[in-house]
């Protein structure tokens, strides 16, 4: 096997482990919130879903590394980070049962998975031209920070539901779902939404006045 595919297959592997936690929330969806089965779902949810959003550094990491690149990883790479967190955010959206008494805002106003779903078509549609005067368009600190949000507020309520902090008896991570401190940081991840948004619009706009013209 060509060790430049490494980073390929976790990249693939991502994708199943994105289809399993989708496959739980699915059941958390569709049964009684408050159920035993309920949090056996959610807990299962939750370590596909942390496994898959783990493997997304890695990946990257080992093709930086080892300058294991290729044309498949590059365009896969962003593709699979786009369905694992806009999948999973369209099931909070969906499913009321991750709300708790006393929330400041809904889980996952629908709104708000819009707002991402439009970010990420015009980003891609901005790199897919960007790209084709040439030049390379790489995710910028803004974009990654925002992942990175991503995945901590997809996995509170994940885990909040799914028992993980008893079972990891670590009772300190139930003050992540203190009503005030995830209010904040949804906002705080729509911000970096916008914010990585509107910085890709400029800095794609400044490359493409700059590239030579055919």
């Amino acid at each position: 096997m060509d060790s430049r595919q490494i980073p390929n297959i976790v990249t693939m592997s991502r994708l199943v482990l994105a289809v399993g936690a989708f496959w739980f929330m699915g059941e958390v969806h569709s049964r009684n919130p408050l159920g035993e089965d309920t949090s056996s779902f959610a807990f299962w949810a939750f370590w596909l879903f942390l496994i898959a959003s783990i493997s997304d550094f890695l990946d990257g990491w080992l093709a930086r590394k080892y300058n294991w690149l290729t044309a498949f990883g590059r365009v896969a790479d962003p593709v699979v980070d786009k369905v694992l967190t806009l999948g999973s955010l369209t099931y909070l959206a969906a499913t009321p049962g991750y709300g708790l008494e006393g929330d400041l805002i809904k889980v996952m106003p629908v709104w708000a998975v819009v707002l991402m779903l439009a970010r990420e078509f015009l980003v891609t549609a901005l790199r897919g031209l960007v790209e084709s005067k040439g030049l390379s368009f790489p995710a910028d600190r803004y974009g990654k920070m925002k992942l990175i949000i991503q995945v901590v507020y997809i996995a509170i309520p994940l885990g909040m539901m799914g028992g993980i902090p008893a079972f990891m008896h670590m009772d300190f991570l139930k003050l992540t779902r203190q009503p005030h401190f995830f209010a904040a940081l949804f906002f705080v991840m729509v911000g970096l939404t916008v914010l990585s948004g509107v910085n890709y619009i400029v800095r794609g706009a400044r490359m493409l006045k700059s590239a030579p013209s055919e």
